[in-house]
């Protein structure tokens, strides 16, 4: 929980020093793409103690400069590096998309699907959403072929399940768990 409120700072401070130079997006994009360039494996490596902090340094150093990664995004790496926090990387990055999302006036959505959605669906399903958050969605279509069929929507914390394996399984929990009168 900690960890959490240190990552809610960095990515404030990170979101201000953006909206300065007026680059919101490309900052979050920028730290989304390292995030995930580096990985779980990257991260916990500049994060381990077993090396010297000059050996993490150099190592960062280097992966910056053959990614190209420069500015807000390299200065903030090294200092997270330099204060021991490069391990809430993932945790800053993700609390600086959320507050960017925010202040943009815009709601994340995915959607699982059993099948890929069509131009046409995905637009019509986007209209909808928007009408009903009254912000630009940010759409994820995913393909779930366990789903059978219908959808599952995902805004923030509130899952909506119109699956027909939901539907399925809620009707298999009826049918078991009613009782079913003795013939005579």
């Amino acid at each position: 929980m900690a960890d959490l409120g240190i990552a809610r700072r960095w990515a404030a401070a990170l979101l201000d020093l953006a909206s300065d130079e007026g680059k919101i997006d490309e900052l979050g994009a920028e730290l989304a793409a390292v995030t995930e360039g580096f990985g779980p494996a990257g991260i916990d490596a500049l994060s381990n103690p077993v090396f010297t902090q000059d050996e993490r340094r150099v190592a960062l150093d280097a992966i910056l400069k053959k990614a190209k990664v420069g500015g807000i995004t390299a200065n903030t790496l090294r200092l997270m590096l330099d204060k021991g926090r490069f391990a809430l990387l993932p945790q800053v990055a993700e609390v600086y998309r959320a507050n960017a999302d925010e202040r943009a006036g815009r709601t994340r959505v995915v959607i699982d699907t059993a099948f890929p959605l069509t131009p046409q669906l995905e637009g019509e399903i986007r209209a909808a959403l928007e009408k009903a958050t009254g912000s630009t969605v940010v759409l994820e279509a995913r393909v779930n072929e366990s789903l059978i069929g219908g959808l599952v929507v995902r805004v923030g914390s509130k899952v909506y399940d119109a699956s027909v394996r939901t539907r399925l399984r809620d009707l298999q929990h009826r049918l078991t768990s009613s009782q079913v009168p003795a013939e005579a």
